[in-house]
């Protein structure tokens, strides 16, 4: 099984940017690799589930689950979501075990609030989202830090060349 790299952190703290820039990174040194993104495995795979809690660690659960049977075949999965309380990060470590690597993609809500990329906020704000501005963001545990990037620094460009460079590093010996 190859390592499984899980970008997580606020909404508009730029995980999916993050995650399709690696994704191509990774592409052109010709690795495997399998992009999920948590909005999307919404429409799909948890779309029978909701927002409250123990949906939410469903959700991710059920993520961790497709993203191990993808490692398992030896492609590189990038996933992308909230995973917003260590429940749900439990579980995703529950599941992937030592072939996890945390990728902690920071932002302050201040500075999510203003980019809204994929204006989930404003929907908030107008009350057609619950539970996103309000809700709590548990601080990530050392172990769950095992890559930082703190997006207010630098451009997208930088930040991406820093991923690149720790993720490349944690693959140094894999082998197609």
């Amino acid at each position: 099984m190859t390592k499984v790299f899980w970008l997580f952190g606020r909404s508009g703290a730029g995980k999916t940017t993050l995650a399709n820039r690696l994704l191509l990174g990774l592409r052109d040194r010709r690795l495997p690799v399998f992009f999920i993104d948590g909005d999307l495995a919404r429409g799909g795979l948890s779309s029978d589930l909701g927002y409250h809690p123990g949906a939410r660690t469903e959700h991710h659960r059920r993520i961790a689950e497709v993203a191990k049977m993808v490692a398992e075949q030896g492609i590189i999965p990038v996933v992308a979501t909230m995973a917003p309380e260590y429940e749900q990060r439990d579980q995703v470590s529950k599941t992937l075990g030592d072939n996890l690597i945390w990728v902690f993609v920071d932002a302050p809500l201040d500075e999510c609030l203003r980019r809204d990329p994929k204006g989930l906020y404003r929907q908030a704000k107008e009350g057609k989202i619950r539970n996103l501005i309000e809700y709590p963001f548990e601080t990530p545990r050392p172990h769950e830090r095992q890559i930082m990037i703190n997006t207010t620094i630098g451009g997208v460009d930088d930040c991406y060349r820093r991923l690149l460079e720790e993720a490349l590093a944690r693959l140094s010996d894999y082998s197609i």
